[in-house]
Order: structure tokens, then sequence, then C-alpha cells
């Protein structure tokens, strides 16, 4: 005789799903400081993940960053994420661009590498500064905690 059991799982908040990424925030290394990186951003935190299909000024801001701070293709044509690619909208060529991204950052982990923008990618990426008087980017870039 067979005998099936079920098993309550409680909900951990490291099992709660990731927010998505909806908008960017303006993150300064100090209140006085003028200069400021956009940073993909959920309604509450920072912790969010983008992934094909999603079209907002999170994508855009991560668009930015693969543009001016990295030197990534976006994949079969063989030509490197640049300007002109950013247009807010998370398709193949923000994918393979992320995905060469982590390839960089993340050499020796494979599960890592998987085109799609989380919390370790962005922990470990950095992001272009703007500069507010002229609305210029600027060829300086850090990851979110100054590094």
């Amino acid at each position: 005789m067979l005998s099936v059991g079920l098993v309550a799982l409680e909900s951990t908040p490291a099992a709660a799903a990731t927010p998505k990424c909806s908008r960017a925030v303006q993150m300064k290394s100090n209140s006085a400081y003028s200069y400021y990186m956009l940073i993909p951003k959920s309604a509450a935190t920072v912790k969010c993940s983008m992934s094909p299909g999603a079209r907002n000024k999170g994508v855009t801001a991560l668009q930015t960053a693969l543009a001016y701070c990295y030197n990534v293709y976006t994949g079969a044509q063989g030509h490197k994420f640049g300007p002109g690619d950013i247009d807010g909208i998370y398709g193949n060529a923000t994918k393979n661009a992320v995905y060469y991204l982590q390839v960089q950052i993340f050499p020796q982990q494979s599960s890592e590498q998987d085109g799609i923008y989380g919390p370790n990618t962005a922990a470990n990426m950095k992001f272009p500064w703007h500069n507010p008087s002229n609305d210029r980017i600027m060829n300086t870039c850090t990851r979110r905690n100054g590094s």
C-alpha cells in the first residue's frame, strides 16, 4: 500500500520573487554631490530584475550603462552595444549585451550568465555618472557601492 502525504512549505523572504525593475532612480555619492548615476529600480528597491519584454526607464538605465561603461557585443551581428541601441526595450540585443557583460564579470560562474539583469549582476556592474548642469553622460563609471 502506498501512502501519499502533503507537506506545507512556508514561504521565506529568500524564496519571494525578486521585484521587477520598472523605473530608474538617481543615486549620488552624497546629498551634496550634484553628479548622479541612473540605476534601475522597482517601486521600493534597487534589488530588482529585468528580462526580455520589459519596456521602461529601468531598461534605459541598464542600456546606458551597457553602452557607456562596457565593451560588450549584442550577438549575431557582432557589433558592440552603443548609444544607438538605447531604446528602453529589453530585446535580444540587450539580452545578448547583458550575457556578454556577465561573461566578463562572472567568468567562472556559468549559472550567472543568463542574459537577465538581476541583483547579482546589478551589484557587480558599473553605471555612468551624469552631469546635471549640461545633461551629459560622463566617462566615469562606478558600482552602486562607489567602487
